[in-house]
């Protein structure tokens, strides 16, 4: 027994001093790991070294996420670093240096020399192939130093981060000078973000649609909700629960058995599969453009719409289209004209930035999504929304919408597909490819 017991006690140590020993070496390999052994940390990049790489630095995750939805098929690969705060983990920006949510948004030209200086030499910085900006696209002036492809993808009002007179003039002449260089992609997801643009900057901009095909479901016409769903505006919140009440009315009538009820009164939280089981959805839409229209619109969901006779009318009563300019989004005050001239000083368009003039709102509004796009189905009234919510065929109007859908989704490949085959052939791709495929971090 004192044997047995004597054994025990020289296993317990030796037991002991091996897990000492195992903690010591676990943690010295971390600490080497972590505070840089130069001659043992080495990473991988192999991933993009013959693959056109994407770098972006967005506040907004859907239009990137649509982007990669769309191009990792054709082995394009995405470095993305996101600044906003809805990213997903491995989106989030946790190893961006120099740039920030707190100072993203509006770089000032020491920060943006900074992250220059920072990156210029990085091994990963010098996988990319070009630089994609949705949300602000004024975030492409921080990359112009880097002398690869730009692409500018206006998701909203291009001046978004670049509020000032000052600040706005330079946007218009960095984003000049990034448009007279025929590598370089000046867009909108939108026709009236590229109207915009080209009214205050002369430049031609072309429209790349989002199209938001990664929800992956589509409108069911068996097994559906009795509710549409409607969506108000963010303006004035009054006239908002006037549309329902009179909707209500309405619809009671015509005897009609058809409910609507607002979107939060349906889910507090709500995935794309809960919305397409619902026959339509029903806007009074706060901005011309956005990410959930067009995904719902990919979705085939019937859409239902005012005229924009009636919703030119509404909005200069109701202030329905709340988020269409800075000045009404961000101060809740509409101004009569622009703080900045229009870039052809003999133009007879109408301010875009005018939240009083009935000719400038219905001018631009003609520009907006959902006056664009086909199979919308639109009304002059709330009596007229009521009969065609009873008489409208829904099934019809989602199959016309997935046959759209899909000349635009083959349309837009072609289209990216030309600005590929052009990065593709750009000297810093080719470069790219000579190089080895692993780098020691220096």
């Amino acid at each position: 027994m004192v044997l047995i017991r004597s054994i025990y006690r020289q296993l317990l140590r030796h037991s002991i001093f091996v897990c000492f020993l195992c903690t010591v070496l676990i943690l010295g390999s971390s600490l080497i790991y972590f505070l840089g052994d130069d001659e043992n940390k080495v990473l991988d990049f192999s991933e993009y070294d013959d693959k056109i790489t994407f770098w972006s630095n967005d506040y907004h995750i859907s239009p990137i996420r649509d982007l990669k939805h769309l191009l990792t098929p054709l082995d394009v690969r995405f470095i993305d670093k996101s600044l906003s705060g809805s990213c997903i983990t491995d989106t989030c920006a946790k190893d961006l240096f120099v740039l920030s949510t707190l100072n993203g948004m509006n770089p000032n030209k020491s920060i943006r020399k900074q992250f220059y200086e920072f990156y210029k030499d990085d091994p990963l910085m010098n996988r990319v192939d070009a630089f994609v900006c949705f949300h602000p696209v004024a975030m492409c002036e921080l990359f112009m130093s880097f002398n690869r492809t730009i692409i500018v993808i206006a998701s909203t009002r291009y001046e978004l981060g670049r509020f000032s007179v000052n600040e706005w003039n330079e946007w218009n002449r960095n984003l000049r000078t990034i448009a007279s260089n025929p590598r370089n992609v000046v867009a909108a997801n939108n026709l009236y973000d590229a109207e915009y643009i080209r009214y205050f900057t002369g430049i031609n901009t072309t429209v790349l649609p989002s199209m938001c095909a990664y929800t992956n479901v589509h409108y069911q016409s068996v097994n559906m909700r009795p509710e549409f769903i409607f969506f108000p505006s963010h303006g004035d919140s009054h006239f908002n629960e006037q549309f329902l009440d009179e909707l209500n009315f309405s619809l009671k009538k015509s005897h009609a058995s058809i409910i609507v009820k607002p979107l939060r009164k349906l889910y507090k939280f709500y995935s794309y599969s809960d919305i397409i089981r619902h026959p339509g959805i029903i806007y009074l839409p706060y901005q011309v453009s956005t990410m959930s229209l067009f995904e719902q619109y990919t979705m085939n969901i019937p859409l239902f719409f005012p005229s924009i006779d009636l919703l030119t009318m509404w909005h200069l009563k109701y202030n329905i289209i709340y988020d269409r300019t800075w000045d009404k989004a961000l101060t809740g005050k509409g101004k009569h004209h622009s703080i900045i001239p229009p870039y052809d000083l003999n133009t007879t368009i109408p301010d875009p930035n005018n939240e009083f003039d009935h000719s400038s709102i219905y001018y631009w509004l003609k520009y907006a999504d959902f006056y664009q796009w086909p199979y919308i189905t639109y009304f002059n009234s709330i009596d007229d929304l009521a009969l065609k919510l009873i008489t409208t065929n829904l099934t019809y109007i989602s199959e016309q919408m997935s046959t759209y859908n899909h000349r635009k989704h083959l349309k837009l490949l072609d289209d990216w597909k030309i600005i590929l085959d052009r990065i593709s052939t750009s000297s810093t791709f080719i470069k790219k490819k000579k190089k080895k495929t692993h780098y020691k971090i220096k």
